[in-house]
């Protein structure tokens, strides 16, 4: 954080999109709610209609807040060096001087890990591509999203290293991400969210240890479409291109 100064200007930059973030939620919750309503009048008690989870809640409006605190606060920028990030070998180890393009993607939401399967596929022969698994966006424990069909997980908060990596293990396994994406685990202190301004999900491309390419922040503001297109002008097309 900065000076008081600095954090009000920040504060007055992050507060339209907080707030369109905000509507956003509540017109889920609106849209959810008539459907619910709609939904009860034509089954019967005994059917019941299932649980309903309001997305804007105490909870949700803090951690939205805090996404945005992070994105604003993020040590990387593009064209800059990316910084010693993380006080963790498992993620030194992505910052190494390296003559290939490397791509990181920060926790991604399950349901668009089959694409980015496609982009590791495509572009594998000139890209390293590191999935870093952070704190869970929505624990069992916490603001918990509803659920998304095939696509949804439960995971309780971290407690410790174990739990964060065995629940990167069980969602990579259910995707089967290609041998060449290597998984790692932000530290329990969270260095990697906190230097990324991650929280929720965000895409970086680095060459020589120079950040050439960072997406928006999750969910609204990125766009695997983008990272394609990146890679495609940097090393040339490939296949055609799948839905994102």
């Amino acid at each position: 954080m900065g000076t008081a100064s600095e954090d009000l200007l920040v504060t007055l930059q992050i507060l339209p999109g907080f707030f369109s973030n905000c509507l956003f939620l509540a017109l889920y919750d609106s849209v959810v709610l008539l459907k619910r309503a709609v939904s009860l009048l034509s089954c019967s008690r005994s059917a019941g209609c299932g649980e309903w989870r309001r997305m804007l809640t105490s909870e949700g409006l803090r951690s939205i807040w805090n996404s945005f605190l992070l994105d604003a606060y993020k040590q990387v920028k593009v064209l800059r060096f990316i910084p010693d990030p993380l006080n963790s070998k498992r993620l030194l180890q992505l910052c190494v001087p390296t003559c290939r393009t490397r791509c990181l993607w920060a926790t991604p939401s399950p349901h668009h890990l089959p694409a980015f399967r496609q982009l590791v596929e495509d572009f594998s022969d000139v890209a390293d591509f590191v999935l870093v698994y952070i704190d869970e966006a929505h624990p069992s424990d916490g603001w918990v999203a509803p659920p998304m069909g095939s696509c949804s997980f439960s995971f309780r908060k971290h407690q410790n290293l174990e739990e964060r990596m065995g629940a990167a293990r069980k969602l990579i396994e259910h995707f089967s991400l290609p041998p060449q994406c290597q998984l790692v685990a932000d530290c329990m202190d969270n260095n990697a969210n906190v230097a990324y301004g991650v929280s929720n999900e965000r895409v970086c491309i680095v060459q020589q240890r120079k950040v050439a390419y960072l997406g928006g922040k999750g969910p609204f503001f990125y766009s695997l479409k983008d990272v394609r297109q990146w890679l495609e002008q940097s090393y040339g097309r490939r296949r055609l291109n799948v839905a994102f």
